[in-house]
């Protein structure tokens, strides 16, 4: 009796230890499938950043609810995030909060650890496009995660938190207008 306990718990712990080796290899796929996905994302310049925290210069922090985000596109930006679009002392929940920036910039760099930076430059002479954006901003890492900096002509900088997606705006169609993103 003794010796069927004994290979019952030996049995046991071997199928333990197969299952955990199960899930390493399947965490390391899906990890390779992920960063895989987001190169993807970031070479096509079509995704969107979903914001989870927001985190002002002052150090003020606020978790974001679902729908706080920035869609890219190759000849479009779109913006809902808290804060931009908005004019300096205006609430953080406005109404009309979001911005369409049409004429932009767009360099990405090779950032570290295999992810990447992204500078997006509105132009100038389209103020009315851009509602005070100076500079964005964004680190993304090699798995999605990514933190955006917005920096204003007329106020501090403000930083979100979150990770990249595929897009979820429904981008205006091309209307014959030519915008230097390349």
């Amino acid at each position: 009796m003794k010796s069927l306990s004994k290979f019952l718990v030996f049995a046991v712990a071997i199928l333990g230890a197969n299952t955990i080796c199960a899930q390493k290899a399947s965490l390391k796929g899906d990890e390779a499938k992920k960063r895989t996905e987001v190169k993807e994302l970031v070479d096509s310049k079509r995704y969107t950043f979903e914001a989870t925290k927001m985190v002002s210069k002052k150090g003020n922090s606020e978790v974001l609810k679902s729908g706080e985000d920035f869609d890219v596109s190759k000849d479009t930006l779109i913006a809902y995030l808290p804060t931009v679009g908005k004019p300096a002392g205006a609430p953080v929940r406005a109404i009309n909060s979001g911005i369409t920036c049409t004429r932009f910039s767009y360099t990405k760099e090779q950032g570290k650890n295999g992810g990447w930076n992204v500078t997006i430059i509105p132009k100038e002479k389209f103020a009315k496009d851009q509602k005070d954006i100076k500079k964005i901003n964004m680190a993304i890492s090699k798995n999605g995660y990514a933190t955006l900096t917005v920096s204003f002509t007329d106020r501090d900088p403000v930083a979100f938190y979150g990770y990249i997606t595929e897009h979820n705006a429904v981008f205006p169609p091309a209307t014959g207008r030519t915008a230097s993103n390349e």
